[in-house]
Order: structure tokens, then sequence, then C-alpha cells
């Protein structure tokens, strides 16, 4: 009796039929990628390893051990979808071991990898004018030991659903400030309102994103004075009567109260300038007493209210409690050490696609979605699926 080893796209297990299509769709985007070893004596096709090691982040592995044991215990299904490795005798699929899943991560080129995530996440993504696209740099440390240099990403992050569309490694003789164009350039902003820290509001930034026909909302600090001057001298006094808006929140028991202020650009010598505001942040415990008080400056080329820009400003910093921090805490990437070679990009531009993929799905419990998917590793697919 002959026995079929085909690859199906739908399999039936004890929760009913089970669509393996967007397995194989995501496997079929890291095929894109060069493989890096010699064809002779290759065991394990890149794109499977690469598609097996996404599929271990999203039950949460946070090293190369975790990463290997959640491999391990991939359902056969989802191995041949993922094109994992066939046995020549007994015919089961073979899932890459942890040294495969180092070695691999380390020589790919990590930038083209990268690139190609990003341009298959766009497409699964609606453009919506004035959306967010919020830009940070992140140092990945103990990825060169003793040398000082540790790696420097540059991504770019959607406001609207806090999916990374696009990253770049910083060179290590220069800083993010250089890369502005370099990261945005593959993807299209047309429309979109570009934030950012106040390392960033310099002339040919702002005059690359206008050429762009983009808009942008930056703060900016005393690494700017004459822009910083030019800012405050056009606005009102902080006092709560001149307020453009203000806005209160409870969060763990402390109350939070935003304020801005706001006002025409008229003579202000920056490309673009439309406004420049002001945002008092508060905030009380809950006894009532003020423990922290933040004022933050900017301008923008937007001409939106000014709750709008608040808007705007606060939404840019979930590329640090959306991204960074997820990477960080819950996928442990400061506290990995096996960085070597381009594995610290290439961990951080799938981490980057994990979390894309959680997100997109509808989910928004980051851990309680990768210890179910650690529990039950069929339900990947389902995630994928719903991803849209």
């Amino acid at each position: 009796m002959s026995v079929s080893h085909a690859v199906t796209d739908v399999v039936t297990n004890r929760s009913g039929k089970v669509d393996l299509g967007r397995v194989t769709a995501l496997a079929e985007v890291f095929g894109q990628v060069s493989d890096p070893r010699k064809s002779k004596g290759v065991r394990h096709p890149l794109a499977a390893v690469l598609t097996a090691l996404t599929m271990a982040l999203l039950c949460g592995a946070r090293d190369f051990r975790q990463a290997a044991d959640r491999v391990a215990e991939l359902p056969q299904p989802l191995l041949a979808a993922a094109g994992a490795r066939r046995h020549p005798v007994l015919g089961i699929r073979i899932p890459p071991g942890r040294d495969t899943l180092r070695r691999l991560t380390a020589s790919i080129d990590a930038t083209v990898m990268d690139r190609l995530i990003c341009t298959w996440l766009n497409t699964l993504l609606d453009a919506h004018p004035g959306t967010g696209l919020a830009l940070d740099g992140k140092t990945v440390r103990n990825t060169h030991p003793g040398t000082g240099l540790d790696v420097q990403l540059f991504s770019a992050m959607r406001h609207d659903n806090a999916v990374v569309v696009a990253q770049v490694q910083v060179p290590a003789d220069t800083t993010e400030v250089t890369q502005i164009a370099t990261l945005l350039d593959p993807i299209d902003i047309t429309g979109m309102t570009i934030t950012a820290d106040a390392a960033h509001p310099s002339r040919d930034t702002a005059a690359y994103l206008l050429k762009r026909d983009a808009g942008y909302v930056f703060t900016v600090k005393g690494n700017r004075p004459g822009l910083l001057t030019a800012i405050t001298d056009r606005l009102p006094s902080a006092v709560p009567t001149l307020a453009a808006a203000t806005h209160t929140e409870h969060r763990n028991g402390h109350r939070i109260t935003r304020t801005i202020w706001a006002a025409p650009a008229d003579g202000v010598d920056y490309p673009g300038a439309a406004q420049v505001f002001r945002i008092r942040r508060d905030t009380y415990d809950p006894d009532g007493q003020r423990v922290s008080k933040h004022i933050t400056h900017g301008v923008t080329s937007l001409t939106c209210t000014a709750t709008e820009i608040a808007a705007h400003v606060r939404g840019h910093w979930g590329i640090e409690n959306r991204i960074h921090w997820v990477r960080d805490v819950l996928l442990g990437e400061d506290a990995h050490h096996a960085y070597l070679g381009n594995t610290a990009h290439t961990m951080a531009a799938l981490r980057n696609l994990a979390l894309a993929l959680i997100r997109l799905a509808g989910h928004t419990r980051i851990k309680q979605i990768m210890e179910r998917h650690h529990a039950d590793k069929m339900l990947i697919p389902a995630l994928l699926k719903a991803v849209n």
C-alpha cells in the first residue's frame, strides 16, 4: 500500500478543520530570502527554519533553547506546511534543532529579510489618510560584548495597529537621525503623519517628509535651542484658561491630566511649520497630591485641532510600550546573550513579525495568546487566518 506525504491546505483535528494556507504563505515569504549556505549538505530549508522559528515566537520563546523546544513540539501538519525536511524512510517531518536556528539567524541577510517581512505586512494593511507613523530607535543590549557598540535598530510603527512597517540597522559610525530616508524610502507614507522624538526635528528631515507628501509632529527640546525659543515665544501663557484642550484619565489609582496649548507658527523659520504646541502632563496620586509634572514643546505641519495633535504625541509612545517593551519583557530581547553575526537584527525582525500577526488578528493580550499557542500549537493557523 502506498502512503501519500503530500502537504494539504486543510487538516482535521479534534477542534475541526484547520486551514494551513497562511502557514504556507508565510513560508513563501521567507522563501525569497537567499540561503547563505552551500547547497551541498543542506538538511533544513531556510524558509522552513524561519517559519518554524516564527511559530516558536508566537508560542513565547525567549531564546534559542526555548525556540528549539517549541519547534520540536510543532505538530506534523504545521511542519509540513512550513516545508520542513521529510525523513527519507519514516516520511515524518523533522524539525530543525537549536544549532541550526542559531547558525542561520546569524548568517542570513537580515536587512533583506526584514524588508521582505515589512513589505508583506504592508500588503495586509489599509491606508488611512492621517495615520500616525512613529519613528524611534532601539539599542539591542549584549550584541557586541566588550566593544561598547551594541546594535542599533531604527523602526517605524503605525499608531493605529502597533505594527512595525519598516526597520533598518543603524551603521556603527552614525546615528538614527541620518537614516530617515533609508528607513522610509521603501514604504508609501503619502498622507501619513510622522511622529518622532526630540532627536529628529532637523530641517532636512522636515523637508524630506514634505517632499514625500507626509505631515509631521515633532517634539522639540534644548538640542534645538533656536527652534525651541521660537516655539515658546509664540505660545500663550501656560494657564488653564488659555488652554486649547484638556483631557483627564484614571489609571492604576492615579489621575493623569493632559493640557495642551497651541498657536499658529507664524514667523517660525522651519519647513512646513503650521502650528506650535505645549503639552503639560500632571500625575496625581489617589490622595490628590501631584507626584509628577512633565512639559513637552513641539512643532507640526498639521492644521488640525489641538486635541488631534495631543493624540499624535501620545500615540507616538506606543512604539516604546507596545513594541520595545514587549520585545524586552515578554520575549527577552535585551536579556538574550547569543547574539552573533546578524542574529540581533534577524531576531528583532521576527519578533516584530510575531507581534504584528497577533495584533492584526485582533488580540491585545500578547502574553495570554502566546501561552495559549504554547499549550495548543494547532491554534497558530487560526491566528494566521484571522490576520487582516
